[in-house]
């Protein structure tokens, strides 16, 4: 006999055999229920309590060669076929439920709107609208959500009697679901999704699934465990972290890696304001990221849900509360990735109102201002708040008004203010601070009262005191009192001003101080220029030229 024969015999005999009669023995096995005995059981009233006929009791002894039905050891393991079981109907129960969805009951045309703790029965169909989400629970304590804009039948909902078995079979129509399934308890536990393009079969896993909208094609995404998905009668097993997309009449693609969870930038531990930026990393191959936002971390049930291409959104305007927030990249397959998830307080009604005047900065001079806000939508009173210090550990001012302005004239002492505002609620909830704002009350600049002297090179000085380095001083010299004809008008940093002595009429000078924000003080006492004294006439040259003219003639 040749080598090459000898060595597939024993390949065959020694290694391929083994695995047949493995694969066909735990194929046989599979079907069977097996049985734990404890104290007290007998064949009898196992049968009672868990075959479809009591008249079992025989062959379920013979089968499992037991010679003292009435007596069975504790421990004792005894095998029954999966057909020997009784199978009975149980429903499934919405447990949760936000916004609006429809139960179309089997073989009826009509519709009855879905609350928590309708059951679903063989043959029903289940429907959501735009931003709703049902949780429905299973008799084995699997849980499904359907999302918004979604169909799902209910193909075979039963229970092998009190085994703890249960076998679910659903049909996904349209939109998208995730699952979390209870680990099987035996041959006949049983959790099956089928969509227009696929199959898949799972126990005690998480997964998502996915109708798209041209109805043809199925994705499905693995969390937790593995998923057996089937297509045009090819089956591919589906690890943790992959997913796979099935077209109709096309066995399954591949198993592709998901992308992972993005990073999100840091979450505050409350926010407080509405369209607050939720932001993360960006995830390399991701053509958009899905948003989700639920009451609890179990997510089961959406309050909302968003597509966006960027790695950034506008948090949605909900009550003030604690929510979770999951955040996942999508790849040009429609494949979501794997979720990251942040848990949040909001704390952003009623929302502060808008500060109008003094704006931000302003300075005012020998006067307090009149606080203005706008009228807040949420608000029927405000509670405003004034400090000498940006903390607000100096307070000056914590007052609750009913007006969207207040007169400040009880604080008028110079310095800087610091006010922020809070909207009071009409149950009395004291809403988010709103933004800081400062004003500073600065002093009235005092007339600046020149004074005149004549210098030794011929020039006239006008000199004043000096209140303040960062001041500067406008200097005007007119030839009127009404100084509507101005000559000279000059601006300069010293407390000083040369000029030029003026001849045949007085002039007028005036001086005012300019504050280093530009604020303008008073205008000074006029000044009264005099002019040059004029010179005695010089008779001398007239007597010379009158001689001379008499000389000559």
């Amino acid at each position: 006999m040749p080598v090459k024969y000898l060595s597939f015999i024993g390949i065959y005999r020694f290694v391929l055999l083994p695995v047949i009669w493995f694969f066909v023995s735990t194929g046989v096995y599979a079907q069977d229920w097996i049985y734990t005995v404890v104290e007290g059981d007998n064949l009898w009233n196992l049968s009672e309590q868990h075959l479809d006929k009591v008249t079992r009791f025989e062959q379920l002894r013979k089968l499992n060669n037991i010679e003292n039905p009435k007596h069975l050891q504790p421990g004792t393991r005894i095998r029954v076929p999966l057909a020997w079981i009784r199978s009975n109907p149980v429903a499934a129960k919405i447990v949760s439920i936000t916004g609006i969805a429809e139960i179309q009951r089997a073989r009826s045309a009509s519709t009855e709107p879905a609350k928590v703790g309708s059951l679903l029965q063989l043959g029903d169909q289940l429907m959501t609208t735009d931003n709703s989400s049902v949780a429905i629970e299973f008799a084995d304590k699997s849980i499904l959500s359907l999302h918004e804009k979604s169909i799902v039948h209910f193909d075979h909902l039963s229970a092998h009697g009190v085994t703890g078995m249960v076998d679910s079979r659903l049909n996904l129509l349209k939109g998208r679901m995730d699952t979390k399934v209870t680990p099987a308890v035996g041959p006949g536990s049983r959790f099956e999704i089928e969509t227009p393009s696929a199959i898949s079969a799972v126990r005690g896993t998480i997964y998502r699934a996915l109708v798209m909208e041209e109805g043809d094609v199925s994705n499905i995404e693995v969390l937790r465990g593995k998923v057996a998905v089937s297509g045009a009668n090819k089956q591919l097993l589906v690890n943790k972290g992959f997913g796979t997309q099935v077209v109709s009449g096309k066995p399954p693609i591949p198993p592709r890696e998901l992308l992972p969870a993005p990073v999100f930038e840091p979450v505050p531990n409350t926010i407080t304001e509405i369209n607050w930026r939720l932001s993360w990393s960006k995830i390399a191959g991701a053509s958009r990221y899905r948003v989700e936002v639920a009451a609890s971390d179990d997510f089961e049930t959406l309050l909302w849900q968003e597509l966006t291409p960027h790695n950034r959104i506008a948090f949605p305007d909900l009550s003030d509360g604690n929510y979770a927030v999951r955040v996942r990249a999508i790849d040009t397959l429609g494949l979501e990735g794997m979720d990251q998830q942040v848990l949040m307080r909001l704390n952003a009604h009623p929302q502060p109102p808008i500060a109008l005047k003094p704006v931000e900065a302003q300075v005012l001079r020998g006067q307090s201002p009149v606080l203005q806000w706008t009228a807040a939508e949420e608000a029927s009173a405000y509670r405003l708040e004034i400090a000498a210090d940006k903390n607000f550990s100096q307070s000056l001012l914590d007052r609750t008004v009913t007006e969207t302005q207040f007169d400040t004239t009880s604080l008028s002492a110079l310095g800087n203010y610091y006010w922020r505002l809070s909207s009071i609620a009409n149950d009395g909830e004291v809403g988010p601070v709103g933004p800081i704002r400062s004003y500073q009350i600065k002093a009235i600049p005092e007339k600046v009262d020149a004074s005149l002297s004549a210098e030794e090179d011929g020039l006239l000085m006008a000199t004043w005191n000096a209140s303040s380095t960062e001041q500067h001083y406008q200097v005007q010299i007119a030839n009127d009192k009404a100084f509507s004809d101005i000559i000279i008008d000059k601006t300069v940093k010293e407390p000083q001003f040369a000029f030029e002595p003026f001849k045949d009429t007085p002039r007028y000078l005036r001086v005012k101080s300019i504050e280093q924000d530009g604020y303008e003080g008073p205008w000074g006492a006029t000044q009264t220029i005099e002019p040059l004294p004029k010179e005695p006439f010089n008779f001398w040259p007239l007597g010379l030229w009158t001689i001379f003219t008499i000389i000559l003639i």
